[in-house]
């Protein structure tokens, strides 16, 4: 799922120029936060405006000051859980690894934003058909994109001799589907990142490989890469107001 920069995320400098405060963002963050938990919990279509204005206290007229429309609001939830995505996924390529190692990072990338950001990725999956127009093709271009980096790697597999011969692109669809529906069940049961990822990438891979994985292989490699993933989730947001 390159990322585009959809026209909800402006450039700092654009915003500085806007002259937002600190505040605003703030506020404008628990809107988007407030609408996560309504169109998880009530749907997208059934969640109307004046639902949101008043779980966050505002009026219609100084709700608009902080969104421009419902589907904007839509289209900055599907942003959460996508500009992340890549964002790890970039520093994974940039690795040095062996691609039993790179799968497995791709793999808790993954499970950590479903984990982690539950009602973010249920509203995710069931309500992207809700977007139209420019925030429906931003949006495809930034899965289009998070899906081919789970292709490469499953290309890196293929080159150095580690798969058997299959269609990579049913592969990366099974890969994909094994991580994401992970959500109807992951908060009934107390599960590490780490744990259901190292679950799934030993039946994943023990379907694929030339030779069975287990979940010890590459243990230096996966923690050198998950320090690389935790340093960029730990790093400050850079302020909104800087250029």
């Amino acid at each position: 799922m390159s990322p585009t920069a959809s026209k909800n995320e402006e450039k700092p400098s654009t915003r500085r120029a806007r002259g937002k405060t600190e505040r605003y963002w703030r506020m404008r963050d628990q809107v988007i936060d407030i609408a996560v938990e309504l169109f998880s919990k009530n749907g997208y279509a059934s969640t109307g405006v004046a639902d949101i204005g008043e779980a966050a206290g505002l009026a219609r007229g100084a709700l608009y000051y902080y969104i421009k429309s419902k589907e904007a609001l839509l289209a900055e939830i599907h942003d959460r859980v996508m500009d992340p995505l890549l964002k790890e996924a970039a520093a994974i390529a940039a690795l040095d690894l062996s691609f039993p190692a790179r799968l497995r990072l791709m793999s808790e990338s993954l499970l950590w934003q479903v984990i982690n950001r539950h009602d973010h990725v249920w509203v995710f999956l069931h309500e992207y058909r809700q977007l139209e127009g420019e925030f429906r093709t931003l949006f495809k271009a930034k899965r289009d994109t998070f899906e081919q980096s789970i292709q490469a790697v499953l290309e890196q597999g293929q080159r150095e001799g580690l798969l058997r011969p299959l269609d990579l692109e049913l592969t990366k669809l099974t890969f994909l589907n094994m991580h994401n529906y992970t959500y109807q069940w992951v908060a009934t049961k107390d599960v590490k990142v780490e744990d259901l990822s190292g679950l799934y990438c030993e039946i994943f891979l023990n379907g694929i490989l030339t030779s069975p994985a287990t979940q010890d292989s590459a243990s230096a490699e996966l923690e050198h890469g998950r320090a690389v993933l935790q340093s960029l989730r730990d790093a400050p947001a850079v302020s909104r107001t800087d250029a």
